[in-house]
């Protein structure tokens, strides 16, 4: 089978490039900026101090300069106040009924990378998000990546590439490898907010400073075929991840990705589209008893220039050790929002979340603002 060029947007079903593609040919610079700041309200809780109202970012600026001979360096740094109960670094303060606006807001280096690219396969070096499952972006509504930024595999030093197959009425598709571990560099560390640099002896899975951790995953699309029955909308991706053991971890880590997408154009000015991915953990965070399923489904229809999306998330957990950590858990979030053409987004939208049996209710806005460059 001949091998072509995929864009990684069709493959990741995401607007922004993360999955390490970039454009072989071209050089100088180029970027992507993206800003968003939420306003929310937590209006019902189990616990009155829970009851708050926060302002938070979560923002990136992607930055690249490419050679013009398929090499390129690569950069996504990262502004991510995060909402209360979310902790990579910020947003994971006690609550005492005092408000929140853009506190323990973190700016990092999430990625910085290395790039070979060129018509049928890409590598690539240095600090990355492995390629396991779809983008956290590509969740519809104004909090639809906020469940997925839970189980990310993410900031991880190593090497990776990846190979493009056409394969002709059954779609394009690509594959990507990677190993890695945990980054106990300089780059773990953050301004503004500090959170600290990561080292081995901090233990958890993937920090082992050898190349022990693994990720390999399939995504493909452009189904298409006068005589196939296959949906011309489809794309997926089908992932695995192994994370081994650190210092103080009781077993490894392996995850099992299952994502797939499908979308439909009405009319020219109507569209939808549909999705669905499970994540199942064994071992959840080296933990040998704990096991944890994330199963997601979703949908958005875009009218012209407005958007309605939702998904709904259901967590199983398996922890026969620990009654609190055994209890399942959901998520719920919509949310509607009006994108201009000079790159602005307006959103209003809805979140209900329980998790170790502990509910809360948010109702909140979105500003957003997109540049390409």
């Amino acid at each position: 089978m001949p091998l072509l060029l995929i864009p990684a947007t069709a493959l990741a079903a995401d607007d922004h490039d993360h999955n390490h593609n970039h454009a072989q040919g071209t050089a100088g610079f180029y970027g992507h900026l993206d800003i968003k700041v939420y306003y929310d309200h937590v209006y019902k809780a189990e616990e009155a101090d829970e009851e708050i109202d926060e302002a938070y970012t979560h923002s990136h600026l992607e930055m690249g300069y490419g050679f013009g001979n398929g090499f390129s360096v690569n950069t996504n740094i990262e502004l991510e106040g995060e909402p209360a109960g979310h902790d990579h670094g910020g947003g994971g303060a006690t609550l005492d009924g005092s408000n929140r606006y853009f506190e323990d807001t973190p700016l990092f280096v999430r990625a910085l990378t290395v790039n070979y690219d060129n018509e049928n396969f890409g590598a690539y070096a240095g600090k990355f998000d492995p390629v396991i499952s779809f983008d956290q972006h590509v969740m519809p509504g104004i909090y639809g990546y906020q469940i997925v930024d839970e189980y990310t595999v993410r900031e991880k030093i190593g090497v990776g590439g990846y190979g493009r197959i056409n394969a002709g009425d059954f779609g394009t598709h690509r594959i990507d490898v990677s190993t890695f571990f945990a980054d106990t560099t300089f780059l773990s560390n953050s301004v503004l907010y500090e959170r600290g640099v990561t080292h081995k002896s901090d233990g958890g899975v993937s920090n082992t400073d050898n190349f022990s951790s693994v990720a390999v995953s399939i995504g493909g699309s452009d189904f298409y075929s006068l005589n196939s029955d296959i949906p011309e909308g489809l794309s997926y991706r089908i992932g695995y991840a192994h994370q081994a053991a650190g210092e103080g971890d009781e077993t490894s880590e392996d995850r099992y990705t299952f994502s797939g997408q499908y979308e439909h154009v009405f009319t020219a000015d109507l569209k939808g589209r549909a999705l669905g991915e499970i994540v199942y953990i064994n071992h959840l965070n080296g933990e040998a008893p704990h096991d944890r399923t994330y199963n997601t489904v979703g949908a958005e229809l875009d009218y012209r220039q407005w958007s309605l999306g939702s998904t709904y998330t259901y967590v199983q957990n398996e922890n026969p050790e620990d009654a609190d950590e055994a209890q399942d858990g959901e998520v719920f979030q919509a949310s509607l929002s009006y994108n201009f053409a000079n790159g602005i987004t307006l959103g209003a939208g809805y979140k209900y979340q329980e998790e170790e049996g502990e509910k809360n209710h948010r109702i909140g806005a979105l500003i957003g603002y997109s540049l390409a460059f």
